[in-house]
């Protein structure tokens, strides 16, 4: 193993309208929760948009170039990918954004890096892995729209898991803010985490891959979750 210090750490941006200064215009962006998380871990935080180049060979280029990958919230995923209509509850997506993070997401399993999906990223991962999605859950999933206040949602982790793990223990409670979930776990991934309540998905894992993780919960909205701490301190070990 080599120790890597400030591991580099790709982080998956939205395309979305936004207004600054004078300026109302579309702009790539990312929560800056997580950004801080990030850096506040040790890691530095680059910004990846959706780009239509993504082919697969770009992708790996990319990968190869970074320590690991941070897949954020956003959109609902496009329900086409899991061969689905979108339902009447489904609030858009943005496809560009879905097809250029997929090839993302498989370059860096491929290359056994680290990789933490966040919400919809879980969501995603488990779309490539020929999941499908439920397109409207409960809502006390997501108890105050564009807002983190009063989310705070018990998860129950499977010993031992890597869940469990970087999440401190089998119990733990984190942000809540989707309203869609996991339906049909994809191949390869193993469910580690469920609410409490009503038994859906909260975490997914990899077990023949060093860190692969998905969580529904948010927990860069939490500065005292050690989740991204844990993941870019696994970003900063590299296998030799």
């Amino acid at each position: 193993m080599v120790q890597i210090d400030h591991p580099l750490i790709a982080i998956t941006a939205y395309v979305e309208p936004a207004r600054w200064s004078l300026w109302d215009v579309e702009a790539a962006l990312v929560p800056q929760m997580f950004v801080e998380a990030v850096q506040a871990a040790g890691g530095i935080a680059l910004l990846v948009p959706p780009d239509a180049a993504f082919s697969e060979r770009a992708a790996e280029r990319l990968i190869d170039s970074v320590d690991g990958l941070l897949l954020t919230g956003g959109p609902d995923v496009d329900a086409s990918l899991y061969g689905a209509e979108p339902a009447a509850e489904h609030e858009g997506s943005r496809i560009e954004r879905d097809e250029s993070e997929m090839a993302l997401i498989k370059a860096t399993i491929e290359a056994d890096k680290p990789l933490l999906a966040v919400c919809r990223g879980m969501q995603l991962l488990n779309v490539v892995c020929g999941g499908n999605l439920v397109q409207d859950v409960p809502g006390f999933h997501r108890p105050n729209p564009g807002s983190f206040e009063g989310s705070e949602h018990e998860v129950r982790l499977s010993e031992g898991s890597l869940a469990a793990t970087v999440a401190g223990g089998t119990k733990h409670v984190g942000m809540q803010h989707h309203h869609q979930g996991i339906d049909r776990v994809g191949e390869g991934l193993e469910v580690t985490g469920w609410a409490v309540g009503d038994d859906l998905p909260e975490a997914v894992e990899m077990a023949d891959r060093r860190f692969v993780l998905g969580v529904q919960w948010h927990p860069e909205a939490d500065p005292d979750s050690p989740v991204i701490q844990a993941f870019v301190e696994a970003c900063s070990v590299e296998a030799v």
